[in-house]
């Protein structure tokens, strides 16, 4: 596990490292419909400390500048931010420090080893960030054993299309974007893992994320002939990956864009 970990960090280090100030700066991270989702199913959720109607501990996974866990702060009396990249998480202390948060604070570890005690934690989230995680599974292991019962897990991510071919080509394309990338995983798998820990689906929000693919090829500092290689599958696609993605040419600022979008679903899972 010592290994692995360490090469996931590294990974996520130099993707993200030098990229880390783009992100938070971002408009898609910052706010998006997926945040807003879990804003509003977190509120209308019994707190586990009734008196004052917030949440005790809760813990942001993959937080990357922090833009959940400060969400996560209006409604908990502490959230920890945790991430593998050293990067994101000063941008998220700064950020933080200039919001006044004094109840947000950070750790880098990966979501697969979490530094908190079994059966510590009120609300777990997690938003944007698990198709980075490399063991899915092991994820979902640590957030059962750090939830309470009765402890809340909200999960937002970009998810694939039941269809194999468009699931294949848009993880290909994420792939070669960021070489971080894992895998978007189909809902109905994503749903059925979490049912097996125990993890009980109360509520589901269908989204999607709008996406230029300038900013979008230059967040990752993508390579110049990479970029030109996407920019042209994304034309070329076929009808099903077009309709399934939105992928639409526009003129953007600069140069000719492309709009497109992915599917986005945000969990409410309790576990039992």
């Amino acid at each position: 596990m010592g290994s692995d970990k360490m090469l996931r960090e590294s990974a996520a280090q130099r993707v993200f490292g030098p990229q880390a100030g783009v992100y938070a700066s971002s408009p898609v991270h910052i706010e998006d419909p997926s945040l807003d989702a879990m804003r509003q199913m977190v509120a209308r959720t019994p707190a586990a400390t009734a008196s004052d109607m917030r949440y005790g501990w809760a813990l942001d996974l993959g937080t990357g500048a922090g833009f959940t866990a400060f969400a996560m702060a209006e409604f908990s009396h502490q959230v920890l931010a945790v991430d593998p990249t050293l990067g994101m998480l000063q941008q998220a202390q700064r950020i933080a420090s200039e919001r006044e948060l004094s109840n947000v604070a950070v750790s880098r570890n990966v979501a697969e080893a979490l530094p908190v005690a079994s059966g510590s934690l009120d609300l777990v989230t997690t938003r944007m960030a698990a198709h980075h995680f490399q063991d899915f599974e092991v994820m979902l292991d640590e957030v059962r054993r750090v939830l309470k019962p009765g402890g809340v897990l909200l999960m937002a991510d970009s998810v694939a299309p039941e269809e194999d071919d468009v699931a294949r080509w848009m993880n290909g394309i994420e792939l070669r974007r960021d070489y971080s990338h894992i895998e978007n995983r189909k809902a109905t798998h994503i749903e059925s893992l979490m049912e097996d820990r125990g993890l009980k689906v109360s509520e589901r929000e269908f989204t999607r994320i709008g996406l230029r693919f300038n900013d979008w090829a230059a967040r990752t500092a993508t390579s110049e002939a990479e970029t030109n290689a996407l920019r042209k599958d994304f034309l070329t696609a076929s009808t099903a990956v077009k309709e399934a993605f939105q992928i639409d040419p526009v003129a953007g600022d600069d140069a000719e864009d492309i709009s497109f979008s992915w599917p986005c679903i945000i969990y409410r899972a309790v576990k039992g």
